[in-house]
């Protein structure tokens, strides 16, 4: 819930200054002196923090699907602060997205044992993030409009899912009490890549709705977590044929409805009698 509500924030201050455009460092340092931005980023950290916190605790099946409920909330608060209602079309893409979402990482998360990291996999995890970082980056740098919004989102969900990783990796070190399998590393990596985070996830504000960005967000994260451990961690080897084909099918069903959610967005803002944001965010 906080994630929701700090990225409406975030996402207001954002358009207001850099609507549809890069943001650039020096736009950036302005926005540490906005005060919606401070409490939205606010509101982020500590939702944020008490998701790796919980995952100290209990596996990524038990936490990722309550953090889809982000999605909803961003939803309906963008709706009133727009001051339209969500049309049915809006309804059913939020169901699909919190359906796949919930579905993927439930079955997929169910499916996958967390092991150690070896120095070697530490490089290899690292080259791949790096990578996809590097993929979204160009993408959401030459894009325009909703496909800047999903690269630079995806791109933030790449780093939380990573971070995502590390952390479950060293609660279970400290849990087993073995604290040669600690990640260091992976630790220092995922802090480093936090300010990467951050900037991507403010072009994505720039570009698209807060729901929109909210919802990339929560698909990247739990596909580049579990797929770390299929890849790198050879957690997909005990995966079944059928899990893998249901997996499948959650991650389409949600990427269906965050194709759909601007496109539901535009009728609704077409119904309004005044213009508002959502008209905005279709135009681009």
């Amino acid at each position: 819930m906080l994630n929701g509500v700090g990225a409406l924030w975030q996402n207001t201050a954002v358009r207001d200054k850099q609507n549809g455009k890069l943001v650039s460092i020096g736009s950036l340092l302005d926005l540490l002196r906005n005060r919606r931005w401070l409490l939205g980023q606010l509101a982020v950290v500590i939702g944020s923090a008490l998701h790796f916190g919980a995952l100290a605790f209990a596996p990524v099946t038990v936490i990722q699907p309550i953090g889809v409920l982000g999605i909803a909330v961003t939803t309906i608060a963008t709706a009133r602060r727009d001051r339209v209602n969500p049309t049915i079309g809006t309804w059913l893409s939020l169901a699909a997205i919190v359906l796949g979402v919930g579905g993927f990482t439930s079955l997929a998360a169910s499916n996958a044992q967390v092991t150690r990291v070896s120095d070697e996999t530490a490089v290899l995890i690292a080259m791949i993030v790096g990578l996809l970082l590097m993929v979204l980056g160009l993408v959401g740098s030459i894009g325009h409009g909703l496909v800047r919004c999903l690269a630079f989102a995806a791109g933030g969900g790449v780093v939380f899912g990573f971070a995502s990783v590390v952390i479950r990796l060293a609660a279970l070190s400290l849990e087993h009490g073995n604290p040669a399998d600690f990640p260091t590393g992976s630790l220092i990596g995922a802090v480093l890549s936090i300010p990467v985070a951050v900037w991507f996830i403010q072009q994505a504000h720039a570009s698209g709705p807060p729901d929109l960005v909210v919802a990339a967000l929560t698909l990247a994260d739990p596909i580049v977590a579990i797929g770390i451990g299929y890849v790198a961690l050879g957690e997909g080897a005990t995966t079944s044929t059928i899990a893998t084909l249901a997996e499948g099918v959650c991650f389409l069903l949600a990427a269906l409805g965050i194709v759909m959610l601007p496109k539901t967005r535009r009728k609704s803002s077409d119904k309004s009698a005044a213009p508002s944001h959502a008209a905005q965010y279709s135009e681009n």
